[in-house]
Formats: structure tokens, sequence, C-alpha cells
């Protein structure tokens, strides 16, 4: 029965709710590794996992160049590592360990506490191996992920041979070995630790364009690929192919941040990046409305503007539109509690070619003779 006595109080929300993206962007790792334990494991940041690496006496594998890698960007980012242990004897034990190691980084949020949407994932040197490659290409597609890939091919024929196989939008082909901290390491981990870096020490720096960035401790090249400016060169060749790569401009600066993919709209990587997080982070801020009354749409529609004028008013969009569109949701759907929200969105696109044409002219002589006469 109802209790009509006293005084009865009680409290509601008709506010938009704040939507909010982490900065920080992990990376997954699968390497080998001669001594210590195998496995799933975290660490903290890369100078945390070389700690680990001294204290195991590791002195082979992939495990110490993938560290030192992301270690010399400078980036403090969350690290889950699978390790299994390096055969010598048998080479092609790694290829089919690693292929295991990539299946294990789907269960990195529940072992490890970290979740890898939208962060990273590298097999150095490994990932030079088509099949590898191909197997990073799947799991990054189920976890949202950027696969950054390895190869070594002694020339550009070679290089863009592998890229020939591969179509994705999460995949970030690169090439090349390259000398830094005194060691030979492959593109991967340091691209991966650059793109970390910059992701949560930019301001809404996982929307940008991560390449013409000072690739820090790179002081050398195991094959030097020839770029030149404003003309015909191997390194645009290569990247009118997708294919990423460190060479010498004004320092040691990355080059190229495109996919395969075969629309050309999602062969911006940044493009593809921004909007995964974006989507990410309005599913996650709009879980509270699920299995509540219809008429708390109009406040999950209000979030989602507030968040996308944040996002114009600090230029990682240009423009947006947010709507229930009345053909998707018919008398049907909204009967069966199914409900469809629209957001049209452009993002702000990089710089990816700019055209400078220096013509002469004589339009100016008169005024120079009428100087000379004074």
């Amino acid at each position: 029965m109802d209790l009509n006595f006293g005084i009865n109080g009680s409290f509601g929300v008709e506010a938009a709710r704040p939507i909010t993206i982490s900065s920080s962007t992990p990376i997954g790792i699968v390497c080998t590794a001669d001594n210590g334990a195998t496995g799933l494991m975290k660490f903290n940041n890369a100078d945390e996992g070389l700690q680990y690496v001294t204290d195991n006496l590791i002195t082979d594998g992939t495990l110490e160049i993938a560290l030192t890698g992301i270690s010399l960007q400078g980036v403090n980012c969350p690290l889950v590592v699978h390790v299994s242990t390096l055969d010598t004897a048998t080479p092609a034990n790694n290829i089919t360990n690693v292929l295991d190691g990539l299946d294990m980084l789907k269960q990195s949020d529940p072992v490890t506490g970290i979740d890898l949407k939208n962060g990273l994932v590298i097999v150095p040197e490994y990932s030079a191996d088509l099949t590898v490659a191909a197997k990073m290409d799947s799991i990054c597609t189920a976890l949202w992920c950027t696969g950054i890939t390895d190869d070594f091919s002694a020339d550009e024929a070679g290089v863009t041979a592998f890229a020939a196989n591969f179509g994705s939008k999460y995949l970030l082909l690169g090439t090349g070995i390259y000398s830094a901290d005194g060691k030979q390491i492959p593109f991967s981990p340091l691209m991966a630790g650059l793109i970390a870096y910059h992701d949560g020490n930019t301001a809404f720096g996982w929307a940008k364009n991560h390449s013409n960035r000072v690739a820090k401790g790179v002081a050398g090249t195991e094959r030097v690929i020839e770029y030149l400016d404003g003309q015909d060169c191997e390194a645009r060749r290569l990247r009118q192919n997708s294919i990423s790569m460190i060479v010498k401009d004004v320092g040691w600066r990355t080059y190229g941040f495109e996919t395969t993919d075969i629309d050309p709209i999602w062969q911006s990587l940044d493009r593809v990046r921004t909007f995964h997080r974006l989507l990410a982070a309005i599913l996650e801020a709009s879980k509270w409305a699920r299995d509540r009354e219809a008429d708390q749409l109009i406040w999950v529609k209000k979030s989602v503007v507030e968040f996308m004028n944040e996002l114009k008013g600090n230029n990682v969009v240009i423009g947006f539109d947010v709507f229930f569109d009345p053909e998707k949701n018919t008398a049907a759907t909204v009967t069966a509690g199914k409900f469809y929200l629209t957001i049209l969105v452009q993002d702000m696109p990089s710089i990816r070619e700019l055209n400078i044409e220096l013509v002469y002219s004589d339009t100016w002589g008169e005024t120079l003779i009428n100087y000379i006469n004074g």
C-alpha cells in the first residue's frame, strides 16, 4: 500500500553527460626473449620493461629492441607484452609462437587490466613475415587497434610487393632498420613510441597525422631510402603505395601515415583513428541510457552535441550534425524500442600535399625605372 503521510522527496537528472576521451595510447607487443617469464605481462612504461630485461639477464630476442625503440621516444604509456621463449634452433617455431601471442592480446583486459582498444600493436621483426602481418590485421580489426608492421626488403620493388598483399585501414606498413641507442631497431617500435608520445602530449593528439615528426634517438639507417623535396624519389613512391618510413630531412623524421584501405576516405590513418576514438567514447558515455525510458534520448543527443562542440572548438572537426533520422526511426522501430542516432561529422584534414608556385613577373619593372630616374 502507498504511504501517504510525511514529506517525500526524490531527485533526477536533466543534463547532458560529459563525454571524455583518454589521451593515453596503450601498446601491445608480441615478442621473444631468451630468459624470463613467458605469456602475457604488463609494464607501466618501457623503462620498467627494460629494467625487467636487465633483472632477468635477457640478451637475445625482440623484447629488448621493442622496449628500447619505445623508450627512446620519451613516452609514458602502458604496455601489454606477450613473450615467448626464443628458439634459435628452429626459427619457424618463433613464428608459430608469435601467432599464438597475437591471439592472447584479446585477453589483455581481463588478464592485465589494460584495454588495448584504440591502441597500437607491434610484433617487431616477425611482422615482416606475411603470415604474421596478416594475423595482425585480423587482431587489430577486432580490437580497433592500429598494427604497425616491419619490412626488410633490400629494394623498393620488394617493399612494394609486400605492401600489395594488404588492403586494410587497421595497418600502418613500415620499412627499414634504424641505428638507435647503439642498436639496430626496426621501424615498428620506433613508430609506436612516437605515435603514443604525440597522442598523449599534444592536445587531441590522437586526431593528428604523425608523419613529419622527429624519431628520437635515430642516427642512421641500414638501407638509405632516397628522399628529395619537390621531385620523384623512392620515398614518395613508397608513400604513394601506403608505406611509411623514417627519412633524413632536417633530422630523422617519419614519412607516411596512410593505410592500404581500398576506400580513399579511410586511407588517412589519422581519420581512422579519430573516428574510432570518437565512436568508442560516445558508446561508453551512452551506456547509462540502455533500458531507460525513451524520452531520455534527448539527453543522449545533447551530450553528443556538447561533445562535438568541444571538438569543433579545438579544431578536431570542421562541422557536424546530430539527429534521429525519421527514415530510420519508424513507428515499427519505436514500438520495438530500437532507435538510431545519426552523427554527421567532417574531421579536420591534415596537409599531405602543398604545391607552391614561384612565378616570374615583370609587373614591377616600371617601379625600378622610376626609382633609377629619381
